[in-house]
């Protein structure tokens, strides 16, 4: 194969578009990558003139050829025989004969499309990065690694009252020191702030790190703002560089104080109206007693003592509503054993009777509450009554606990027990009138249809009430 042969190979194959031109600028021959580069076609490529192109860099470019010197062509080109637009790189030198005469040039022709648009994105990314950085309601800043401050926006300005200008080359624990209130600043805090700071910047760590905190900032002007500050690192081929927002809080630290101020009288109130609620409620509890102490008849007497117990439960739980944690609800394991020993405490029979508890630890609504505790005072004030007429000691058992989606509430004594069997009260089962059934179980069946329950009622060894119910 022939030296001509040989070249004629490698123009052809060559990766890069080639061509040569004569000392006029017409295109004389290019290769298939040159075509496939500019869309066109070899008929309408070879003849062109270059020097009367619109794109005056290109021309430019091939004119230095033709002086003897090198051209550089890069942009984005736009191919007049076939209208296709694409960043190109071009080299253009000039093509010399055996005896060293000019005879055109040639030229060397690179598709940059993939780093044109890498690069064209990225610089759109930035001119975005820049937009949101400049407009930021927070005050943004970057430093450079050794801690100098390179970007510092619009807002910091506002905040601070120093110019991006002023803040440009300043280490940034100079800038801070000096935005700090005066009563913290010492060289100590200066020193505390220059090695924290350089030290995440040589290792990339720091417990401060995107934690937010909050401070107060002082500007130029003297004007204190509340402020929450957060530092961050942004690697970087050099190192690391150190960014930092900072976002005035002090609107929001207002309404803060507004709301505590509003949360506080609100306080004030509701213990005003707790405390007038429980006083009335214990006058309520106090009228009954003496009333029922004044009276001879013991039915009557036995009637206005069972109104103060209920009554007195109800306050029970209102005690417990108000000093709980949730709204509306109260802590069934908490309220029923101090329900029952109040019972207890106040009797007017003077026997020994210990109570056993086994409570679910349980929150339960206010209004189911109500319910159970006015059954409990019913139900340990009857067994208090009636189960120990013989004795003077016993044993009262109250049991709450789950059983699927019912709870479950035992009262049981080890009394001489009922004269009746069983009872059974439901919203769908039979009711049995006891011989002895006064306004007390009256009140337990009517109130174990508001709870959509069922109760049980044995008399072995004692009397056991058992009471299925839905929350």
């Amino acid at each position: 194969m022939s030296n001509e042969e040989e070249y004629r190979l490698i123009f052809e194959n060559a990766p890069l578009g080639l061509l040569s031109f004569n000392d006029q600028g017409i295109i004389q021959t290019c290769n298939t990558r040159f075509i496939d580069i500019i869309g066109s076609s070899k008929e309408k490529l070879i003849g062109l003139c270059m020097l009367t192109l619109p794109d005056k860099k290109l021309v430019q470019a091939v004119k230095a050829a033709l002086d003897g010197d090198t051209g550089f062509y890069e942009g984005l080109y736009r191919a007049v025989t076939s209208e296709k637009v694409i960043p190109v790189r071009g080299l253009f030198t000039a093509k010399l004969t055996n005896d060293k005469r000019f005879a055109g040039g040639v030229g060397i022709i690179e598709d940059i499309s993939e780093q044109y648009y890498t690069a064209q994105a990225l610089r759109d990314s930035e001119e975005k990065f820049r937009l949101v950085f400049s407009h930021s309601t927070d005050g943004l800043l970057i430093t450079d690694t050794e801690g100098r401050v390179t970007d510092w926006n619009h807002t910091y300005e506002n905040l601070t009252g120093i110019s991006e200008t002023e803040a440009s080359g300043q280490y940034l624990w100079d800038l801070q020191f000096e935005c700090m209130v005066p009563e913290k600043k010492s060289a100590e805090v200066l020193h505390s702030l220059r090695q924290t700071i350089q030290n995440a910047l040589i290792s990339g760590e720091g417990a401060f790190l995107n934690q937010p905190k909050e401070t107060i900032m002082v500007s130029r002007s003297g004007r204190r703002i509340a402020v929450e500050n957060v530092g961050f690192l942004i690697p970087s081929s050099k190192g690391y560089l150190f960014g930092g927002r900072v976002t005035d809080i002090t609107a929001r630290k207002a309404a803060e104080a507004k709301i505590k101020a509003l949360l506080e009288e609100k306080s004030l109130i509701l213990k005003e109206v707790h405390h007038r609620i429980k006083n009335n409620m214990a006058m309520i509890v106090s009228l009954l007693t003496l009333q029922a102490d004044a009276i001879q008849d013991p039915v009557d007497r036995d009637a206005l003592s069972s109104a103060a117990g209920r009554v007195q439960s109800m306050m029970l739980l209102y005690e417990q509503l108000y000093t709980g944690d949730l709204v509306g609800f109260a802590k069934a394991n908490e309220y029923i054993p101090a329900l029952v020993q109040d019972i207890l405490d106040n009797t007017r029979e003077v026997k020994r009777i210990t109570p056993n508890f086994s409570i679910a630890n349980v929150e339960m609504n206010f209004k189911t509450l109500q319910y159970l505790g006015i059954l409990i005072n019913e139900l340990v004030t009857n067994a208090i009554k009636y189960a120990f007429r013989e004795r003077n000691d016993g044993s009262i058992t109250i049991d709450l606990h789950r059983d699927g989606d019912f709870y479950v509430l035992v009262v049981a004594d080890n009394g001489c027990g009922l004269p009746l069997a069983s009872v059974k009260t439901g919203k769908s089962s039979q009711k049995e009138q006891a011989p002895h059934d006064g306004f007390g179980m009256t009140l337990v069946r009517l109130l174990v249809e508001q709870l959509q329950g069922n109760v049980h009622i044995t008399s072995h060894q004692g009397t056991t009430v058992t009471l299925r119910f839905k929350e």
